[in-house]
């Protein structure tokens, strides 16, 4: 073996080991790993972080901003580094709809809307759920609708992580809007 071949061949080995260790790095620190601490209250809602990061971006700021504060109506936007990326709208005493119907023609992206267990009424899509609860803390006929929109164009699909946000967030948000004890 000439000592040209040795160092085609040493060089290769070299290449072979960075690439490995590389591809290693990235997938135990990658696309998941955060510059952000999310907290466990957001807009005045107690929360699983756990359920709320995978959906999210990675970015270095996490940011919360409570909009609408009404009695009968909130939203949540969540910012990372300053682009908004998802949105929470609360709104109760509502009258009882079709959840499927209006997410059929209502959600310019609804991408692929299913029911879900989640709530009383509620369909999931790629990136949005909507669920309707009936507020008995309110009365008869009076319902609670939780939006959870996903606010920037990932080509991921995620239904079932907003199913797991929304499991997670739902009773503390109907109790907070006055629908449970």
């Amino acid at each position: 073996m000439n000592r040209t071949t040795m160092k085609i061949r040493t060089l290769r080995s070299s290449l072979l080991l960075t690439s490995t260790l590389t591809a290693l790095l990235i997938s135990t620190t990658g696309c998941s790993s955060t510059g952000y601490e999310i907290p466990t209250t957001i807009c005045g809602r107690a929360i699983d972080p756990s359920a709320l990061q995978p959906l999210l971006p990675p970015g270095q700021n996490f940011e919360a901003r409570h909009q609408i504060s009404e009695e009968d109506q909130s939203a949540c936007f969540i910012f990372i580094d300053k682009a908004n990326a998802l949105i929470i709208s609360e709104i109760r005493d509502q009258s009882r709809f079709d959840v499927m119907e209006f997410a059929k023609q209502n959600r310019r992206s609804s991408d692929n809307p299913r029911k879900s267990e989640v709530g009383d009424d509620t369909v999931t899509s790629d990136d949005w759920l909507i669920s309707m609860n009936a507020c008995t803390g309110r009365g008869a006929g009076d319902y609670y609708v939780l939006d959870v929109s996903i606010a920037r164009e990932t080509g991921e699909a995620k239904p079932q992580e907003l199913e797991r946000f929304t499991q997670s967030y739902l009773p503390e948000a109907m109790k907070e809007m006055g629908c449970t004890q």
